[in-house]
């Protein structure tokens, strides 16, 4: 017989901050039917990209919330995390993140990279066409792109490559790319720690870029279920 485990179901995301016009009327009809599809899910507890530095303000904000004295901002934990959480009865939001210091940015691997190896650079950046919220895309079908395989495999694809960049004695990309698995290997280390029971049933928001290394550290390690989160974003409303 077939063990159950706890359920995980990760969910690419854009940064919300990054966008204008999320606050129209239509756009905040979008987002209230993309936590509607995502409270099919049934999840125990909500985990984010934020770091357990923050986690008290973030929860102190989301007690307002739920009071009905806060005013969401525009990001995705309060207008995803919050608004699902006030819906499942949570007690608060679950931190996840690490921002320890890099060796080097992304950015100056990329300039580097640019300067002294750019055939290298623009052949780990082909074939890569992240989407865009346009006009006349809803933001649940937005997140359906963004959590399309295809797409989640490219990005994993390309953060692996960055270790191509630099020589023999000089790990360029490495200096960068060391941080960023760190960090994803955090983010799984802490979800792991969520983990109270086979019944639980966890969703993580959080940028699209980790969707597939921590999805892939969920995987390897056998100990949940993963959830594929276009079966919910895919689901008609009354479904």
């Amino acid at each position: 017989m077939k063990q159950e485990k706890a359920k995980v179901l990760v969910l690419g995301s854009f940064h919300m901050s990054e966008y204008e016009g999320l606050n129209s009327e239509k756009r905040q009809r979008e987002i209230e039917e993309l936590v509607s599809k995502l409270e099919k899910f049934k999840p125990t507890k909500i985990a984010v990209e934020m770091v357990p530095e923050d986690s008290e303000s973030y929860n102190d904000e989301f007690n307002q919330y739920k009071l009905g004295t806060y005013k969401l901002k525009m990001n995705e934990i309060y207008q995803v995390a919050f608004r699902l959480g006030l819906k499942m009865e949570h007690e608060q939001i679950y931190a996840t993140d690490w921002m320890g210091d890099a060796d080097m940015s992304f950015g100056e691997v990329e300039s580097w990279a640019k300067e002294n190896q750019p055939k290298l650079l623009n052949e780990i950046h082909e074939g890569l066409e992240a989407p865009v919220l346009l006009e006349d895309k809803s933001v649940v079908d937005y997140y359906k792109e963004l959590n399309a395989p295809a797409l989640i495999e490219k990005v994993n694809k390309l953060h692996l490559n960055i270790a191509r960049i630099g020589d023999v004695t000089d790990y360029v990309g490495m200096n960068w790319l060391s941080w960023w698995y760190k960090r994803n290997l955090i983010m799984f280390a802490n979800l792991t720690k969520l983990i109270d029971s086979e019944d639980e049933r966890v969703l993580f928001i959080v940028g699209v870029g980790h969707s597939s290394i921590v999805t892939k550290f969920i995987e390897e390690s056998e100990l949940f279920e993963v959830v594929d989160p276009l079966s919910y974003l895919s689901k008609k409303q009354n479904s």
